[in-house]
């Protein structure tokens, strides 16, 4: 096997401490109240450490209490990277940065140790059966697990060759008949699971596709994923032709796992597994049942119809995955872009605040507020944009936004359904238009006369793709069978929901029935 590690570097042996005793207490006197300065000091030393000559087992020793501690800093560096939105503060990103060094040179001392092995095998010091300890591999793929959860929150990739060695480790861990060790009886135990577990719980995540998740949907994500990796299983590529719904693993490669269906992969010449998520899926979907049907009695409606709809997503990401309709098409056009349903609303409405009949507000400087996107690639069904220097904390994944091309009289509606963040701050983000007609509302529940009204959307029917009218309203206000009054210039119109089409981030889009159906 072969691992990316750094040069040893003789100079660094008289600076760095191996005595355990003597780093164990160094450890316990990390300023743990600042998580960046501990965090600084965890990756200064673990540079250095790994950069030096040690015996595997003096190392190893090393590198478990360091693992403590980090771990420990975990909760710490969770909210201090915690962010309500991207472009990530520059408190936050850096923070997210620094967690993701400090268990990427986690991995890199662990993949030393991985190599001292191999050293002592090639010297013929090496007596256990040949093989590396199935303790170092887990150790290199849960730091590999960290990483990827902190790239995701980044809404960064993974960093280069991370792929090849964990696919690596696994076809290790096949070929020496060790993919289930570690053992460990104890579920809430994350940092010892089996070596089968953890690369399916990394590749799982990428089949997420993460990067169309906000921060609370992510985390139910990472639970979905902890809970539920051990049935997916793995296959060889006979498998294929009986069944659909399988991805493809590239074991000599750097790839993330990809969707390949039932399609014939003849001839193949590579290393490859098939990655079965079909007795998953079932579970999921057994799951999902079971919420449903707790749903209409859940004391906090809103957050159970969250969790089932992430619930659900993920299932459609493990099955079939989605393909894009439509090629994209590189393109050098620009568009301006109003974030969140509120200014939506206001754009549609000619740069006005939508006030119900006989009432008036003033419009302040955020509710107007464009940012301009360079557009990278489009298509008939959505646009891929890119932008800098834009307003700290402003987009998540499923938000909605108005979005013209031409000038400022034509909007578009769209979906963020996926964002990346360079470490320069830029931001990348994919846009799905929802529609090219949309008509602002004001809408409130029937049965609650005192409340506010809310701004929504109506999304025409598009009889081309026999889709009926739809409502986008802000997240949280759908209920089955609930009803609305609709304020309108003429007058007040009645609505009722009916089916939930997707419930993300930023909106509700549910089908509807009543009056404002029959006009629109």
């Amino acid at each position: 096997m072969k691992f990316a590690v750094p040069a040893i570097d003789p100079s660094l042996a008289a600076t760095v401490q191996t005595d355990p005793k003597q780093v164990k207490e160094w450890l316990i006197a990390l300023p743990t109240g600042n998580v960046i300065e501990a965090g600084r000091m965890l990756l200064d030393a673990l540079t250095v450490l790994n950069q030096v000559k040690l015996e595997p087992e003096a190392r190893i020793q090393l590198l478990n209490q360091y693992q403590n501690s980090l771990e420990m800093l975990t909760g710490g560096f969770e909210l201090a990277y915690a962010s309500p939105a991207l472009p990530m503060h520059e408190s936050a990103r850096t923070a997210a940065q620094l967690a993701r060094n400090v268990w990427l040179a986690m991995a890199t001392g662990w993949k030393i140790a991985m190599q001292d092995k191999l050293d002592e095998k090639i010297l013929g010091l090496f007596t256990s059966h040949n093989k590396i300890p199935p303790t170092l591999i887990q150790a290199t793929l849960y730091s590999f697990w960290r990483v990827a959860q902190v790239s995701a929150r980044l809404y960064q990739p993974l960093p280069p060759g991370l792929w090849q060695e964990a696919h690596q480790l696994f076809r290790y861990g096949v070929e020496h008949k060790i993919l289930d060790e570690p053992k460990n009886d104890n579920p809430k135990d994350k940092t010892s699971r089996p070596l089968a577990t953890l690369y399916k719980q990394l590749v799982l995540l990428a089949l997420a596709d993460p990067h169309r998740f906000a921060g609370p949907e992510f985390d139910k994500v990472i639970e979905i994923i902890e809970s539920y990796a051990p049935y997916a299983h793995f296959q060889p590529l006979g498998k294929l032709s009986s069944s659909a719904g399988y991805f493809l693993i590239e074991l000599n490669s750097d790839k993330a796992p990809y969707y390949v269906g039932n399609r014939s992969l003849e001839p193949y010449l590579g290393q490859a597994v098939l990655f079965d998520t079909i007795e998953l899926a079932k579970r999921l979907h057994k799951a999902e049942h079971s919420v449903e049907a707790k749903a209409p009695m859940a004391k906090d409606r809103s957050k159970v119809l969250m969790w089932l709809e992430i619930l659900r997503r993920v299932i459609r990401q493990w099955s079939i995955v989605p393909h894009r309709l439509y090629q994209r098409i590189p393109t050098a056009a620009k568009v301006r872009v109003a974030f969140g349903l509120q200014r939506a609303v206001i754009r549609l409405n000619g740069g006005q605040q939508l006030t119900p009949p006989g009432r008036s507000a003033a419009l302040g400087h955020e509710d107007l507020l464009l940012t301009e996107w360079q557009v990278v690639n489009e298509s008939p069904g959505g646009y891929g944009i890119l932008a800098n220097d834009l307003p700290r904390e402003h987009v998540l994944p499923g938000d909605l936004v108005a979005l013209s091309v031409s000038d400022e009289r034509n909007w578009m509606i769209a979906s963020v359904r996926w964002l990346q963040q360079h470490p320069t701050g830029a931001m990348e983000m994919g846009l799905q238009v929802m529609s090219a007609k949309a008509q602002p509302l004001l809408m409130r529940q029937s049965t609650a006369a005192a409340q506010a009204f809310f701004p929504a959307l109506l999304l025409p029917a598009i009889p081309a793709l026999k889709q009926g009218p739809r409502i986008a309203t802000p997240k949280g206000e759908y209920i089955p069978l609930r009803d609305y009054t609709v304020a309108l210039p003429a007058g007040e119109q009645h609505v009722r929901s009916a089916k939930l089409v997707e419930q993300q981030n930023g909106y509700d889009l549910f089908e509807f029935t009543g009056e404002l159906g029959q006009s629109a």
